[in-house]
């Protein structure tokens, strides 16, 4: 169980770096910026992340292990008791969209690559649960994080239920039965 106190950090420093992005963009952003704007000092700051690259780490992974795990019903969608593949994308997407703002700003501001290499190792880590090999789980991963910033470049154009029953229609044909 993670300790209340250590959570509370996480969630200020990340919540920080959210709304940096907004206001200054990744690559404008410093950890200085972060510090102040989250109101801890840079011993705790290093203590739970390896700068800035490390906040955005964490709150990619923390949106999709959110979504591997719904616990509540949430404003706008409720994912508690929904299976499966199609489920769990929609979810993936609906959070992406809500964080949309954030997303955008490190895919289209000077971070791409950063942001592309956390997605694709938080998806990979949880989609390799679920598959019979390393390559299938690759595949899968290399699919949705593509369906992802696709998303994002075209504004968020298309239902995210739309998408998220055709990743899972192409993703049963690697998952079988």
């Amino acid at each position: 169980m993670t300790d209340r106190r250590v959570a509370r950090t996480d969630a200020s420093v990340i919540g920080a770096f959210e709304r940096l992005l907004d206001e200054r963009g990744y690559a404008r952003m410093t950890v200085r910026e972060i510090l102040e704007a989250a109101d801890v000092g840079r011993a705790t700051f290093y203590a739970h992340f390896q700068g800035k690259e490390g906040v955005m780490t964490a709150f990619v992974a923390g949106v999709i292990d959110h979504v591997a795990a719904p616990a509540n019903a949430e404003p706008g969608h409720d994912f508690t008791g929904h299976e499966g593949v199609a489920a769990q994308v929609e979810h993936a997407l609906r959070h992406v969209h809500e964080h949309g703002h954030a997303v955008r700003a490190l895919l289209m501001g000077g971070c791409s690559s950063e942001f592309i290499g956390a997605l694709r190792e938080a998806v990979f880590e949880r989609i390799r649960k679920a598959t019979r090999d390393d390559y299938e789980a690759r595949f899968l991963t290399g699919a949705l994080v593509e369906t992802v910033v696709r998303w994002v470049e075209t504004d968020f154009a298309e239902d995210p239920q739309a998408l998220a029953t055709s990743y899972a229609a192409l993703a049963a044909g690697v998952l079988g039965p």
